[in-house]
């Protein structure tokens, strides 16, 4: 199957065999054209999540926005659940509006597919959430799983049962959907596993015991490799019968806990304590994040442990890592809280994250820019369990929620970054080490949002207290913010004062920060809104040299946007296209929506200062499909929309409107890889 592209959607490749549920399948791809909210119900382990992202797979051509998954499992923060969504989407948090009007002006005019999995702990804010998307959004089509319907009018319940179990005496059997599910998993634990009549029998036997429940199977067929088909069989009837004198009284939920309990019992102490351990973490997490909670001397072979959980169907795998089925998680919790093992094992993921942060931090001017990037983007749900799993005045949660700038402001997830800063800085005792930074990033975040007195007010407060503790490092991280204010408040003869301060700062401190070739672009963004294009040249040229030095990609590309700017103000337009399109290149890598759009756009302008209608008219569609894309409306300050608006009027005037018009549509319609290819050729 070809990979699809990452701005069409996020659905999981399937690594295992979809068998059974096809009515199911068949039941929702009928409903969807004409039904806005679909539940997907039932009780856990039933497969609801499987049904909901195979029918997204089979139908998300027909939806040119994309199908998205949005997996809610780990989320405990039903406030940040709009952000949650916004950030799966792409959807870039550029406006001081709240982020649900934001979200739902994003999707007003698509046609997309959304999945929400895992709703049953969040069903207020889900409830809310979708009936402002409904409300506004024609053409969204909401999937939810859940164990309980959202209760909205709109919505259609799509109740999901177990695999009908095979009759003792059925003539077919391997025609039943629950022992073909159980014979295909034991085929992946068992290679080569012969079907016989016995084996038959003792696999019907099994999945008439789990009641034909997915992953009560899935768990026992990860048994095999300890034992026959026939002997887990009579384990199975063995567990059941020792615990239920009346079958009647053995519901789908206890069959389920049943099953997950006999496989506890199952797996070697080792096992059972990572299992236990592991259920600190929340949705995704990394095997150094698994050694570096979980392990210790009673646990030193963590990243073995990882695998044989696997092979028992009790971690799954994932793109990075690994994640725990809610049901078994939950299981793991309850062990870990009969451990007395429940604070230490939180305080340690909390420590292991915030280290998580600092390394990021430190390594951020440097060439892993791409891989940091990755990395917080993966551990987000387990950053934020860090952030509300302790008092926001503590020192932990102060100096977390500062140290994550990056996250915040570099990986657009602003809205959400001031959630957390407010929350700190108005608990965070006025002594506290870590206050300066958390102000200083908070007001960063608040520029970057336009609340340009707000970030004032901010920065001045961290510089003062950076200055009373002598922290001339964090003094310098706040005047730059301060300067930055000056910048987009149009007072640019502030600007370089204010950067010669940054730099006496840094200098004071011997700081090693990538805050110095962000002040320096600052400077040069001053000097080319002054039309100093020459000292724009000189001055990033030392940006240049510094990010080089270090590889790094982030500001330099932010430094090569503006240097095309004063390239093309000198009338060099080919090293303008050059400076753009190293910007471009580089942007699009770190997924960067806004530095792509902005580089786009200057490549529309050269192009039209040299007299190519056609290019322009291309590259200024593929600009705004982008900004469609990614909700990026109004991108852009005077500075960048005049020159937009004359390289346009000069393209309509070398095309003729109806050409311009056709070229543009081109544009918009082409898919964003060709638009890339077409853009750096």
């Amino acid at each position: 199957m070809a990979q699809v592209p990452w701005w069409r959607g996020n659905l999981p490749a399937e690594t295992s065999g979809f068998i059974g549920h096809e009515r199911e399948v068949r039941r929702l791809l009928k409903l969807l054209p004409g039904t806005s909210l679909i539940t997907v119900t039932g009780s856990g382990g039933v497969g609801k999540s499987r049904i909901a992202v195979k029918a997204a797979e089979r139908c998300r051509d027909s939806y040119p926005a994309g199908a998205w998954l949005v997996e809610l499992s780990g989320e405990h923060n039903g406030d940040l659940l709009a952000h949650t969504v916004a950030a799966v989407l792409g959807l870039r948090e550029q406006s001081a509006r709240s982020q649900i009007e934001v979200l739902v002006e994003f999707l007003a005019d698509k046609r997309l597919l959304l999945l929400l999995d895992g709703c049953e702990h969040l069903l207020a804010a889900c409830r809310g959430l979708v009936a402002e998307i409904l409300a506004a959004a024609p053409g969204v089509r909401i999937v939810v799983t859940s164990r309980q319907t959202l209760e909205l009018p709109q919505e259609t319940p799509l109740p999901v049962e177990p695999f009908e179990t095979p009759e003792p005496e059925a003539g077919t059997p391997t025609a039943n959907d629950a022992l073909r599910f159980f014979l295909d998993r034991a085929g992946a634990a068992v290679p080569g596993l012969k079907a016989d009549e016995a084996t038959l029998a003792a696999a019907a036997r099994i999945c008439r015991r789990l009641d034909g429940i997915p992953l009560a199977i899935e768990l026992a067929a990860g048994r095999l490799k300890t034992m026959t088909v026939e002997r887990l069989a009579d384990h199975l009837e063995e567990r059941f019968d020792a615990l239920y004198d009346d079958r009647a009284l053995l519901t789908r939920h206890w069959t389920l806990r049943t099953a997950i309990s006999w496989s506890h019992e199952l797996c070697g102490p080792e096992e059972r304590l990572l299992w236990a351990r592991l259920s600190v973490f929340a949705g995704d997490f990394d095997a150094a994040a698994a050694v570096w909670v979980c392990g210790d001397r009673r646990l030193v072979n963590v990243r073995d442990l990882l695998a044989d959980l696997v092979e028992k169907s009790l971690l799954i795998r994932v793109p990075g890592g690994y994640r725990q089925p809610g049901t078994v998680r939950d299981h793991g919790r309850e062990q870990l809280a009969r451990l007395d093992d429940e604070e230490r094992l939180t305080r340690r993921h909390r420590y292991y994250y915030l280290d998580l942060a600092r390394q990021a931090d430190a390594d951020w001017y440097g060439p892993r820019q791409e891989e940091w990037a990755d990395r917080l983007n993966f551990s987000v749900t387990n950053l934020r369990l860090a952030l509300d799993s302790d008092s926001p005045s503590t020192s932990l949660s102060i100096e977390l929620a500062g140290t994550l700038w990056i996250l915040w402001f570099c990986l657009g997830r602003l809205r959400e970054g001031r959630y957390y800063m407010k929350r700190a800085i108005d608990a965070a005792p006025v002594t506290d080490p870590g206050l300066p930074r958390l102000l200083w990033t908070d007001g960063c975040v608040a520029i970057a949002r336009g609340e340009l007195e707000l970030g004032r007010l901010r920065a001045e407060a961290a510089l003062s207290a950076a200055l009373d503790w002598g922290d001339y490092a964090a003094a310098g991280h706040a005047q730059l913010r301060l300067a930055r204010r000056s910048l987009f408040a149009g007072s640019l003869d502030e600007v370089e004062p204010a950067v010669d301060l940054v730099r006496e700062y840094f200098r004071k401190a011997e700081a090693v920060t990538v805050d110095e070739p962000i002040a320096l672009v600052t400077l040069a963004t001053a000097a080319t809104w002054r039309g100093e294009f020459a000292r724009v040249v000189s001055v990033l040229e030392e940006v240049q040299r510094l990010c080089d030095a270090r590889g790094e990609l982030w500001v330099r590309a932010c430094g090569d946007y503006v240097l095309s700017i004063a390239q093309l103000g000198l009338g060099r337009a080919a090293e303008a296209a050059v400076a753009a399109r190293q910007s471009l290149d580089v942007k699009w890598r770190l997924r960067d929506a806004a530095g792509v759009a902005l580089a786009l756009d200057q490549l529309a302008v050269i192009a039209a200062v040299e007299g190519d209608g056609h290019r322009t008219a291309r590259l200024q569609g593929s600009a705004a499909r982008l900004c469609d894309t990614f909700g990026l409306r109004g991108l852009g300050s005077k500075s960048v929309s005049e020159p937009r608006t004359v390289a346009e009027r000069t393209a309509r005037q070398l095309l003729g409107d109806d050409a311009y018009d056709a070229i543009f549509a081109e544009g918009h319609d082409d898919d964003l890889d060709s638009a890339m290819a077409y853009a750096l050729g």
